[in-house]
């Protein structure tokens, strides 16, 4: 607005026969002010938001590393040739010294995983199966309730950091089949 015209607007003002214009004016004015610091306010809140996002995933980013999560990777990796190729020490065509080499750079992998709190674990026939951690190859039918979801054999250790999998174990288990202890008798009576 130019001066001129907010002089004319402080005259009619002053002028005591346009008091409802004024008013008026006023009014106008309050519902304009109040829609543009309604709009500064949500545009505000929109910021802090955002703000507050960043700030939460870079927390969170930072507290993942803190944990060492970064690590999970490669700590992944390391698990997978600790467990898929220790196997290879039963081979008998392996000559000593290799046997030794590679008992060595076994035991420093599963070193490796230790320094990061990932542990090589293996469940006993039995246990309960613990489905985050394990992986059911195959199933065993069993009369007896009780071993229902138990371990029936171990076909492979698992590693775990921190309660959660980085290579799952590999399991039978023992399944309910009231038609099983039915079965095993009937064979036993055919032969």
């Amino acid at each position: 607005m130019d001066t001129q015209s907010e002089i004319v607007e402080e005259e009619n003002i002053s002028e005591p026969d346009s008091a409802p214009a004024t008013q008026e004016k006023i009014l106008e004015l309050q519902q304009k002010n109040s829609r543009l610091l309604t709009q500064a306010l949500r545009e505000n809140m929109n910021f802090q938001n955002q703000v507050r996002r960043g700030m939460q995933s870079e927390l969170d980013a930072l507290k993942e590393q803190q944990r060492g999560e970064q690590f999970t990777p490669i700590l992944r990796a390391i698990a997978a040739v600790c467990v898929e190729y220790r196997k290879l020490l039963s081979d008998e065509t392996i000559s000593g010294w290799t046997r030794r080499t590679l008992v060595l750079m076994f035991d420093e992998l599963e070193e490796i995983l230790s320094e990061y709190d990932a542990e090589i674990f293996s469940s006993n026939v039995g246990e309960v199966r613990r489905p985050l951690l394990t992986k059911i190859v195959t199933t065993v039918a069993t009369a007896d309730k009780s071993l229902h979801n138990t371990i029936a054999r171990s076909r492979r250790p698992g590693v775990m950091r921190n309660g959660r999998p980085l290579y799952r174990e590999f399991v039978d288990v023992y399944v309910y089949d009231a038609t099983a202890g039915i079965k095993k008798s009937e064979a036993v009576r055919t032969e």
